[in-house]
């Protein structure tokens, strides 16, 4: 399934690359998750672009490399030689970077839903790749405390039907890593939430992911297991049923 890139910064173009795009047969969008050019996300000069997405059954996909994939260089100056990461430099993904990397995913999709992107857009769907799940539970836990706190004084968030949970259990799903206990996530949320994935041969997707992610998922009902391993995928992703 070929996923194309479309940066947000200017909506028209935006919208252009998008149809190009669509056009060309790509299954899925992957958009930066950042916000781009002074806008959130749920600005409504993107609105079109939610809106041409979720009528074409195309998915929006968030994935590593969205935003920087490095912290600040001040945050890693101990005024020691810096660590070396995995490949023997320090250019890739290092620990910290991995410590904090579900910051921008969870900023970008908590801000979408506060705007009310997936309210307006019912029939969109995304999915949040290659960036782990283990903050899943906890964002759905504090937006569901935010919006009813606050939509006694925010009126956007008052307008929202359904709470934060339900929404992205219906419209989003997200992938853990292999080391993640996939098990324990389902059971602080719902396993509506997770897609299986391996991204092999990084040393992150784990050489048994299969193995990994059934020890985790050991003693669970069949419906837990197929919704990880094909359902939830389907339900993101329609357009792979046709392959």
């Amino acid at each position: 399934m070929a996923v194309g890139v479309v940066p947000l910064n200017d909506p028209a173009l935006a919208m252009i690359e998008l149809d190009f795009a669509l056009e060309a047969g790509m299954e899925a969008i992957w958009v930066p998750h950042q916000a781009t050019s002074g806008r959130s996300p749920g600005h409504v000069d993107l609105y079109p672009f939610w809106d041409r997405l979720a009528q074409s059954e195309t998915p929006f996909v968030l994935h590593i490399g969205g935003a920087p994939l490095q912290l600040d260089e001040a945050w890693t100056n101990t005024g020691r030689p810096p660590a070396r990461d995995w490949m023997g430099g320090g250019e890739n993904v290092r620990s910290k970077d991995m410590a904090v990397t579900h910051q921008g995913p969870e900023t970008f999709l908590s801000v979408m839903l506060m705007d009310g992107i997936f309210e307006k857009f019912p029939k969109l769907r995304g999915a949040s790749v290659e960036l782990g799940a283990g903050w899943v539970p906890s964002m759905l836990e504090r937006l569901d405390w935010v919006v009813r706190g606050w939509s006694k004084v925010d009126q956007y968030l008052a307008e929202l039907k359904r709470t934060p949970s339900e929404t992205l259990r219906e419209q989003m799903a997200f992938t853990p890593f292999v080391f993640e206990d996939v098990g324990k996530l389902i059971d602080a949320s719902s396993d509506d939430l997770y897609l299986f994935s391996s991204d092999y041969p990084h040393v992150e997707g784990g050489s048994d992911p299969i193995g990994r992610f059934e020890k985790c998922l050991a003693g669970r009902a069949s419906p837990a297991r197929n919704n990880f391993y094909a359902e939830n995928f389907l339900r993101i992703f329609p357009g792979s049923r046709v392959h």
